[in-house]
């Protein structure tokens, strides 16, 4: 306990529940964001990101130079 509810006699069963309660609303939120995120296809295809942060031109050139040559390797081996 604390020092100063110690002192006071004070409980922590206020503090507590407020605590809870934004904890429980911050899980609310990150649960309906993994939601949202499946029903969007954000899970879908989580090779081409990094393929495309490769690519600074407009045409996508060394993404997809890149991403062939990882398809190639995985073919042979």
């Amino acid at each position: 306990m604390c020092p100063n509810c110690v002192l006071n006699g004070a409980s922590l069963s206020s503090g507590l529940w407020i605590a809870f309660g934004i904890c429980g609303l911050f899980f609310a939120i990150a649960v309906v964001g993994v939601l949202w995120a499946f029903r969007n296809g954000e899970f879908e295809d989580l090779e081409s990101v990094k393929f495309d942060m490769l690519d600074d031109s407009e045409e996508l050139v060394l993404g997809s130079k890149a991403k062939a040559a990882v398809e190639k390797l995985r073919t042979q081996g």
